[in-house]
């Protein structure tokens, strides 16, 4: 007997949603006088923190025997990731960063065929082919751009890809809970030492360490890898748009900024984008399901 559909891909879809549109505020966090090597450091380490709390409670607890090596990898990448990535904040313009970085998903998604023998619907290409454009128009390059900033931008972009392809198969064989709880685990041990000194010098700003590590990195990374083991890469790439086109809302709502009519149509189009992946979403799953009942 199929699943019906929307119960599992439309959850998930509409899950990852939610998290993208939230997750266009971290910058917000950033743009703050924290060093974003504090930042981070607090953000895994407060996020292990509530995973491994809530494993404990419900006897979940376990590190997984198959596939260690790679779920200590996915924490590596994690680290360099997040740390290269509230760099260049610091070292560039919001736009030309999320600009950049945001290329990692299309790289994903081109991979995700050959590397991990998904298949891509025409209604996800499409889809993907749009929140690129709607994510250049948001997030356009304008002046303050670097060199640093741009260096620094490109290789979270890049750690980004990775991250993505090495973690859905993970996500498929050991649950969502399971690679968000280890992978913060071990981005937490790399990332030690700048935790002390954020306990020893940044102890003011616990509150902002709270937000990024408890909700934006705990209880998130469960949401995003629980939705990365329903949805194809590709799915998920097209829907993680929503994040730099809603950096533009939460900028325009709490830093007064006024985004233009290009910026605009561009959140237009990434929604669209989402729409139509989710349509993807949708009709792979009646394949499935159509499939099953033969």
């Amino acid at each position: 007997m199929s699943t019906p559909i929307g119960s599992r891909r439309g959850v998930a879809v509409i899950s990852l949603a939610f998290l993208a549109i939230a997750w266009g505020a971290i910058p917000l966090f950033v743009r703050s006088d924290v060093p974003s090597t504090h930042l981070v450091a607090m953000r895994v380490t407060l996020g292990a923190v509530v995973l491994v709390a809530f494993s404990v409670a419900t006897s979940r607890l376990t590190f997984p025997r198959r596939r260690a090596g790679a779920l200590i990898l996915v924490g590596v990448v994690l680290a360099a990731h997040w740390l290269s990535f509230f760099l260049a904040l610091n070292l560039t313009t919001i736009a030309v960063t999320l600009a950049i970085v945001y290329v990692g998903p299309v790289l994903a998604a081109a991979l995700s065929g050959p590397l991990l023998h998904e298949r891509l619907s025409r209604f996800v290409v499409i889809g993907l082919v749009i929140a690129v454009v709607g994510m250049l128009l948001v997030t356009r390059p304008g002046s303050g751009a670097t060199l640093a900033g741009f260096v620094a931008a490109a290789v979270s972009g890049g750690l980004l890809a990775v991250i993505m392809l090495l973690g859905k198969p993970l996500a498929t064989d050991l649950g969502g809970l399971v690679v968000a709880t280890w992978e913060l685990v071990v981005a937490s041990l790399v990332l030690s030492p700048f935790t002390v000194q954020a306990v020893r010098e940044s102890a003011q700003h616990w509150p902002q360490f709270v937000v990024l590590g408890a909700l934006f990195t705990g209880v998130a990374g469960v949401v995003y890898w629980t939705a990365m083991r329903q949805l194809p890469v590709a799915v998920v790439s097209v829907i993680m748009y929503l994040e730099p086109a809603s950096a533009v809302v939460w900028a325009a709502l709490l830093l007064d900024e006024h985004p233009d009519a290009l910026s605009w149509i561009g959140v237009g189009l990434v929604v669209a984008a989402g729409m139509l992946a989710t349509r993807g979403a949708e009709r792979d799953e009646e394949v499935v399901g159509f499939a099953e009942a033969l």
